[in-house]
């Protein structure tokens, strides 16, 4: 919720988070991130539209001109002021009520991109990266039973390769020495 426009970078697919909108004892406040910096992510064609068409609405809303430091979620037409935490909470609820979808937190979605990344095989230091965890060992200690049921798949992909490798030798006309006589050449 606190993001502005000055850390979306529609040109290159990048948007940057540098701090979060909170709420505090007397209503919401401006935070650091959980890390103290700032984490830039890569955004995909179809996210970098939906913010796009997003900005234009803005636009029109404040009668084509906000200045950078604009939040990007605002009611306001300058965009002075960011949508209230537990507004965005109550009414994500209320979406789920409408829909008819099992409730879980808002944060859940962190989780659930975590696994379907993790899930798809793109490597742990990505996700950590786009996690904004400073260690691959926090993702991993989160994330680890996702990761340990990846061992089947894991397994079918180095077969793959090592099947494929060995039928390419074999169209070449080369031959494939057995483990036991390639574990005994490096003893040696």
């Amino acid at each position: 919720l606190a993001l502005r426009w000055r850390d979306v970078n529609l040109e290159v697919g990048r948007i940057a988070f540098c701090g979060g909108w909170v709420e505090g004892e007397h209503g919401p406040v401006l935070t650091a991130t959980k890390t103290k910096r700032r984490h830039a992510v890569d955004v995909d064609d179809m996210v970098s539209a939906l913010v796009d068409d997003h900005r234009r609405r803005c636009l029109a809303h404040a009668g084509g001109e906000f200045g950078r430091d604009a939040f990007v979620f605002a009611n306001d037409a300058d965009g002075s002021v960011a949508w209230k935490p537990n507004w965005v909470t109550k009414t994500f609820l209320r979406y789920q009520r409408e829909l008819g979808v099992r409730a879980f937190r808002l944060h859940d979605l962190r989780h659930f991109m975590a696994t379907q990344m993790l899930d798809l095989g793109i490597p742990l230091t990505v996700v950590a990266r786009r996690l904004d965890h400073r260690r691959v060992s926090t993702t991993l200690d989160f994330y680890s039973h996702v990761i340990t049921g990846r061992d089947r798949f894991a397994a079918e992909r180095l077969a793959r390769a090592l099947y494929s490798r060995q039928e390419d030798e074999q169209t070449l006309g080369l031959t494939i020495p057995p483990p036991a006589a390639h574990a005994r050449r490096h003893d040696s």
